[in-house]
């Protein structure tokens, strides 16, 4: 045969009766390999590969194997969607045949077909309710699994790679990190090289999505010809805006003339905004956060300070296990009750991956933590019942967030732009004072604003979709 493979009949080797009585595997216990082929040994509920070049075998579940079939009755070859359900496959399926054979993968040596024993089981959702194998189902299906598939799917550090899931990682972070010329990011980006340039892009949305934290400098404050504002333009090229009561594009001003009225929200006034995040009393606040700088003269403070909550909470389990456990099984509540709205919802201060915790409390290193949780000009009253011991893990967390070496703090300039992860990183503003006349040019006119932002929110999904296209694209690995 083409390829040096030898022929499905001779790649059998048969168990013996009595081993096939026991397990019900059907007559195979081995498959014999060419040299460039994979070892494949037949156990009750599984089969253990081992690829050329590895270490240690794989184990493949035949309920997994069955269900993952990529051949074109199970995978849909145009939509590449699947066309079976997980449910619909027995479980104790099991091969009735294997035989490795030369591959139609285009750089693949080989493929390993199996027989299965039976078909899929069919599970009626409408209104009959029977189940059952289909009448017309003649033995089992044939599923065909290249070198190349077994390469991706089988390791799941190979299925990470597929999807970049490195690059997607947060790297906590302290001040001195970001600032550092040798770190690993680049804060400070132009948005001149921006457009248009897909490595740039790359870079950016990687930036953001591993420190949640990126400038833009350059990023004009007028209107396009068509009308549009380059901060939506921005947020599009990133992702989709997301609308919330503040609409799709939102305005923090300081106008004179608004001095003395109620304020819808603190941030429309001139005090001292402590660290928070927006909207936490949304189910699912927003995850990326733009805000540009679109007028900031004779104007006195107003400094923006930013700070890693991924680190914080990284510090405090490093610090004490019990304060971080408490500020992640406990709920704090925020709500917004103004403006015709009563806005109203409870997060945990530290969400954790329950799949990704620890096994033990000496681990050395701490569980994946998917989102912070802290805004205290939005919180609502604590229950009289909450223990003692988490305001005291509390306060232990504010006073982290709270040290110099964690506070990033910057004064925006008209034409700069600042995108940061809003589930993350924790934003403050210093207090400021309008002045009539100063060294900044082209004072505000009566009824302008001296400080003006323009800000949108945008979700994480597109961001991290269009990283894995342009990764590939590029050929980044």
């Amino acid at each position: 045969m083409p390829g040096g493979l030898a022929s499905s009949k001779d790649n059998q080797v048969r168990k013996s009766g009595s081993d096939s009585k026991h397990d019900g595997t059907a007559g195979f216990v081995s498959l014999t390999s060419a040299p460039n082929n994979p070892s494949v040994d037949l156990q009750t509920t599984h089969l253990a590969l081992t690829l050329p070049h590895s270490r240690s075998p794989s184990t493949l579940p035949y309920v997994w194997l069955r269900d993952s079939c990529p051949c074109p009755s199970c995978v849909h070859p145009e939509t590449r969607q699947k066309l079976h359900r997980t449910t619909d496959v027995p479980l104790d399926i099991k091969p009735k045949r294997l035989a490795w054979v030369n591959s139609r993968d285009k750089g693949a040596r080989w493929d390993l077909e199996v027989e299965w024993d039976r078909p899929l089981w069919k599970h009626d959702t409408g209104s009959t309710g029977i189940e059952g194998y289909p009448q017309d189902a003649v033995g089992g299906h044939k599923s065909r699994y290249s070198e190349r598939w077994f390469q991706t799917w089988a390791d799941h550090t190979k299925v990470r790679e597929r999807y970049h899931e490195s690059a997607l990682e947060m790297v906590p972070w302290l001040r001195q990190d970001l600032i550092n010329p040798n770190g690993g990011g680049k804060l400070f980006h132009s948005w001149k090289e921006l457009n248009g340039n897909k490595r740039v892009l790359l870079d950016v949305l990687t930036q953001l999505t591993n420190y949640g934290i990126v400038f833009l400098q350059g990023v004009p404050t007028s209107k396009d010809k068509a009308g549009d504002w380059e901060v939506q333009k921005i947020a599009n090229m990133f992702s989709q805006v997301r609308e919330t009561m503040w609409g799709k594009m939102w305005d923090v001003k300081s106008v004179p003339s608004r001095r003395g009225l109620p304020g819808r929200n603190v941030a429309f006034t001139e005090m001292d905004l402590d660290l928070h995040m927006d909207l936490l009393y949304f189910e699912t606040p927003p995850r990326y956060q733009l805000i540009h700088c679109m007028r900031n003269r004779n104007v006195t403070g107003g400094q923006s300070i930013l700070v890693d909550g991924l680190k914080a909470a990284h510090t405090l389990w490093e610090e004490d296990r019990k304060a971080f456990d408490l500020l992640a099984s406990t709920d704090v509540g925020f709500h917004y009750d103004n403006d015709g709205h009563r806005l109203a919802w409870k997060h945990k201060t530290i969400v954790v991956n329950p799949y990704n915790a620890p096994l033990s409390s000496s681990s050395s290193s701490p569980p994946k933590i998917t989102a912070i949780n802290y805004g205290p000009p939005f919180q609502s009253p604590f229950p009289a019942s909450t223990p003692p011991e988490f305001y005291a893990a509390f306060q232990k967390y504010a006073a982290l967030l709270r040290r110099p070496e964690a506070r990033l703090e910057v004064l925006l300039k008209e034409e700069d732009l600042i995108v940061f992860d809003n589930r993350r990183v924790l934003h403050a503003r210093k207090a400021f004072a309008e002045h009539e006349s100063g060294d900044d040019a082209s004072p505000a006119s009566d009824g302008e604003s001296n400080r003006w932002l323009k800000g949108c929110y945008v979700e994480p999904d597109t961001v991290h979709d269009k990283i894995r296209v342009l990764r590939k694209e590029l050929g980044v690995a």
